[in-house]
């Protein structure tokens, strides 16, 4: 019986997931590639799965071998004299083929060399049921196709070779990549430019390869291609991004220009606000549609680097190493790939300082404005009670007066009372000594309910 596990130590994966795991790791291995062969092979991306599954199903049944099932990520089929392999990767699928060359395609000298360098191909062989599934809609866009001839180098031929390729004139433009690889035990050629079937080419010339070198070989020159061509979809959206971000650049810092003025009024600053969260809105759609493609192309770039490192290069007098072409060329493309992408999120962190600073100044006279109002308020109110202190004591004046109306109204009418006559009271008399302690009551009593409505 299993002994339980401690509390701090982790669950195992359940063996399917260990399984799945291992099989992941370890199922890409090169194809098989013999000397005197073949290779070709093309990517097509954002090609749809079941575009991809219809294809391959077609090629099994031309060859009569069942279909592999559903979802499966990488198979090998093998036809009469040819072998493909298909992968799928995240963003493109892979198809590589290979076969032998003939008796009558060995050719090694003269003409028969030239035409084996520039046409020997590995695809031409598929039945065009397959072919037709690789384009029209679903089949995604081709977006890297190469031949890699591998050849047997026997006495001279490396120098055929060379001179072949070095011919001047041969192909304006496009310097000739010749290199020494696997610690001398090959020798590759290419030009990386598109023939007239849109495939570039690779000869591989093998001095001494071991089986499994010249499969890895052959494997990485067609990554090589396919990722930097995967790397090279970050250009034109790089392109793009840099013609809108110097527009966003310019009108961010005529703002900024504009808020660094003394004087500017608070409608001004308002309308400025507003444009910088329209340019902040800009910026993170730029951002959020192109962070993956940027992305994906550093991503593609490290692959490429590492393909290069592995190959182990050495530089042949006279030519250009692949890694030394690709260092003037690709890599100033990829170098504008990175520096937009540091150009957002530079002017996305600009354009939030931006913000803050114009919030701040409008939320400052937002609060100067308030506290002018605030003044006017209490000015107001003072105002008020003044004038409710001069209401209350023309109030005082005005009761009192009506309070002794009333006492002079008293006052004659007990003048004429018989039981009162003999005071002989005089109205006037009464009424002024009433005075004062009428207007005291008045006083009294206005306090009085003022403090009783108080509390």
């Amino acid at each position: 019986m299993t002994a339980p596990l401690p509390d701090d130590t982790p669950a195992p994966w359940p063996a399917r997931q260990r399984l799945a795991l291992h099989e992941e790791l370890h199922a890409r291995p090169p194809m098989a590639v013999a000397a005197d062969s073949v290779v070709s092979t093309w990517v097509h991306w954002q090609m749809q799965p079941a575009r991809a599954e219809q294809a391959l199903a077609v090629l099994c049944a031309a060859v009569g071998q069942p279909a592999p099932p559903a979802g499966v990520r990488r198979h090998v089929l093998k036809g009469p004299g040819w072998a493909l392999k298909l992968e799928r990767h995240g963003e493109f699928v892979s198809w590589q083929m290979t076969r032998p060359l003939g008796t009558d395609e060995s050719a090694r000298e003269g003409p028969g060399l030239a035409a084996l360098l520039e046409q020997a191909n590995a695809h031409t062989r598929l039945p065009a049921a397959f072919t037709t599934l690789l384009s029209g809609e679903g089949a995604g866009e081709l977006i890297s196709a190469t031949h890699v001839l591998v050849l047997r180098a026997d006495a001279g031929l490396v120098e055929r070779c060379h001179g072949h390729f070095a011919t001047p004139g041969a192909e304006p433009g496009a310097p000739l990549m010749a290199s020494q690889i696997a610690d001398g035990a090959a020798t590759v050629f290419t030009r990386l430019t598109v023939s007239t079937d849109g495939f570039t080419r690779f000869v591989l010339l093998d001095q001494g390869l071991t089986a499994d070198q010249a499969a890895r070989s052959v494997q990485r020159l067609c990554e090589i291609d396919a990722y930097r061509m995967m790397a090279m979809l970050g250009f034109p959206v790089a392109q793009r991004e840099a013609a809108a971000l110097a527009e966003l650049e310019t009108a961010l810092q005529g703002l900024v220009d504009a808020m660094a003025r003394e004087a500017s009024s608070p409608a001004e600053d308002a309308q400025s606000l507003e444009a910088l969260t329209r340019l902040a809105a800009e910026v993170e759609h730029s951002a959020s549609r192109t962070r993956y493609r940027f992305s994906a192309t550093r991503a593609y770039r490290a692959l490429v680097a590492d393909r290069l490192g592995s190959l182990r290069e050495r530089r042949i007098a006279g030519s250009r190493t692949l890694g030394g072409f690709l260092g003037h060329r690709f890599e100033p493309a990829i170098a504008l790939c990175d520096s937009t992408d540091h150009r957002l999120t530079d002017i996305a962190e600009r354009i939030n300082r931006a913000v803050s600073l114009a919030r701040v100044r409008v939320e400052m006279k937002r609060e100067a404005s308030n506290q002018a109002l605030l003044q006017a308020m209490v000015h107001r109110q003072k105002l008020q009670l003044r004038l409710q202190q001069a209401v209350e004591g023309l109030s005082v004046v005005a009761i009192s007066y009506y309070a002794l109306s009333l006492v002079g109204y008293l006052a004659k009418a007990a003048k004429v009372l018989p039981a009162l006559e003999a005071w002989h009271l005089q109205p006037e008399v009464v009424v002024g000594v009433a005075v004062l302690p009428v207007v005291g009551a008045v006083t009294w009593f206005i306090h009085r309910f003022k403090r009783h409505m108080k509390d």
